[in-house]
């Protein structure tokens, strides 16, 4: 009988990088649950708080995920955190038009719940859980919510809705975006992390490190540990990095945020991963 092979998960091979996802989990604590935040007066202002709440609660999410091992469904979340925050940069990239786009990003939101209650209705209609007259005003909200969100109906599509807010994919967010670096994480976003969201034989074949016997299995086990510090180390500074960013722009929601410590925080990826970080302004 084979005897299984034990191995240090990722959090204590690797705590210096734990050191700092877990440095700004607890600022941020310290900043948003801990501390009365005055609610937002503009449509703006509360899709701002919104997005920093949701990366939060994402960066959470993937340091769980990466602590244990599980880069691989850890990337599903940081895709999430990139389309967040270029969703964001699209709202805010016109000042002028800031608060309209924000209306509008809203009225997409309370469309996209109708719909979801619409399907699952349908849903359970077609399983014959649903009462004739629920069928009736299943039919009503469908014709009522055509008539209410107008602006958001298209020919172009099989449900007859558009499926982006503003009219644009990821990849035209990442290239109206006015950040450099938003076409070259797109193509790490869309080359890498794209597969492992859709289950792809890649992301499958990535959890298989098994030989013929255990000293082999050893072996490549030993092989694989380069690529998955990588792999970790790629989802947690992305993540990272764009928490920080989504931060940023929802900065002035944030009573309590320091703009400097986003520095601190990169000053310290860049010693961990080896590398000298420009210096500061005030330093």
């Amino acid at each position: 009988m084979r005897k299984p092979i034990f191995i240090k998960n990722a959090k204590e091979r690797y705590p210096e990088y734990f050191q700092i996802s877990e440095m700004i989990i607890n600022q941020l604590y310290e900043w948003i649950d801990r501390t009365d935040i005055p609610t937002p007066q503009t449509k703006l202002g509360i899709i701002k708080f919104a997005s920093v709440i949701r990366a939060f609660n994402l960066y959470k999410s993937i340091n769980l995920l990466l602590e244990t091992d599980h880069w691989e469904d850890a990337t599903v979340l940081s895709r999430s955190m990139f389309e967040l925050l270029l969703n964001l940069e699209e709202i805010v990239r016109d000042k002028e038009s800031a608060e309209d786009k924000a209306k509008i990003y809203l009225r997409f939101q309370e469309l996209r719940k109708c719909l979801h209650q619409i399907n699952l209705i349908d849903y359970e209609a077609q399983k014959g859980h649903r009462s004739k007259e629920q069928v009736s005003n299943h039919t009503k909200l469908e014709k009522m919510t055509k008539s209410i969100f107008t602006e958001f109906l298209s020919k172009r599509t099989k449900s007859g809705w558009v499926t982006s807010w503003c009219g644009k994919n990821v990849y035209m967010l990442a290239n109206d975006s006015a950040s450099p670096m938003r076409i070259p994480q797109y193509n790490i976003i869309y080359s890498l992390f794209s597969d492992f969201s859709h289950s792809s034989p890649y992301s499958v074949m990535t959890t298989m490190a098994l030989g013929n016997t255990p000293g082999e299995t050893e072996q490549i086990f030993q092989g694989c540990e380069n690529a998955e510090k990588k792999h970790m180390t790629l989802v947690l500074t992305l993540s990272t990095t764009w928490l920080l960013e989504i931060l940023f722009i929802g900065r002035y929601e944030i009573p309590l945020y320091d703009v400097k410590w986003n520095f601190k925080v990169f000053k310290r990826i860049y010693k961990c991963c080896g590398m000298e970080s420009p210096k500061l302004p005030w330093e």
